[in-house]
């Protein structure tokens, strides 16, 4: 297969464990995208927090954003696709989460929102390796419930980040309606999406934009919400530091975050 386009999830893939672009990979990028292929982002976070990707990354024209409910022209700084969690699904879930010892995290088209003291919990809630991004991209409000009330732009994406891991487990089954899809994320979070919402559809509808056949696409990830698009694309690659679950879902396997696996994927473009 004459291969055309790359989706690389960021977290756990492109950024090494310092969420750090390794040297290597960013000369993969620069070399592949010289020869005529195309780069782009497929991730769970939102477009503010993506800055800093993409003004190391300049040969990277698009993104599928907040795992897929919304697509973005990273030129003309527009986006565009979006998919929200439908409003009453989302006032369930916000309710489900007021019981809970846990950080909810509301992706709007524009911003990603955090309530203001959860930030100084980050570690509580086993992200503390983000702080410095969630320093520089978050937007934060007096009261995450107040602020889901009184928005009116769709939201993208929620996530619900546990203080205790294993209770995500039983969040998890009590959000299980027909129209949200439900995927673990991080080591703590459930991440919430309207159904049929993924990395798989995200890279889809975008492929489908740029007239590149899916079985001419490559796809790396690391994570369970990357399994859509590692079986959409194809040729689906898992990093080496992926769980089990997710190398059993790719048809490739290559080293992990650290040891120069994103880059290794990249040059199976050429």
């Amino acid at each position: 297969m004459n291969f055309q386009l790359i989706a690389l999830d960021l977290d756990g893939t492109l950024l090494n464990s310092r969420k750090e672009i390794p040297a290597e990979a960013a000369e993969a990028i620069r070399a592949v995208t010289a020869a005529g292929k195309t780069v782009i982002f497929a991730t769970g976070r939102a477009v503010c927090e993506l800055e800093e990707q993409i003004a190391l990354l300049p040969q990277v024209r698009y993104a599928a954003f907040a795992s897929g409910a919304g697509l973005y022209d990273i030129k003309e700084k527009k986006t565009f696709g979006l998919r929200g969690v439908p409003a009453g699904q989302a006032g369930r879930i916000l309710s489900i989460a007021r019981t809970k010892d846990v950080m909810p995290q509301i992706v709007t088209p524009d911003a990603d929102v955090i309530q203001a003291s959860h930030m100084e919990q980050l570690e509580h809630f086993h992200m503390g390796v983000y702080r410095p991004m969630y320093e520089r991209a978050m937007t934060l409000v007096p009261d995450i419930y107040a602020f889901a009330e009184a928005c009116h732009e769709p939201f993208l994406k929620i996530n619900l980040y546990h203080a205790d891991p294993e209770e995500r487990f039983r969040t998890r089954a009590q959000l299980e309606f027909p129209d949200l899809d439900l995927v673990y994320s991080e080591v703590s979070s459930v991440e919430c999406s309207a159904a049929g919402v993924s990395k798989g559809s995200g890279l889809e509808r975008l492929c489908g934009l740029l007239g590149v056949p899916l079985n001419a696409c490559i796809a790396v990830g690391d994570a369970e919400n990357d399994i859509p698009m590692l079986r959409a694309a194809g040729l689906g690659i898992a990093m080496g530091n992926a769980p089990a679950h997710v190398k059993t879902a790719a048809d490739r396997v290559v080293s992990d975050l650290d040891h120069g696996g994103c880059a290794q994927a990249i040059m199976m473009l050429l």
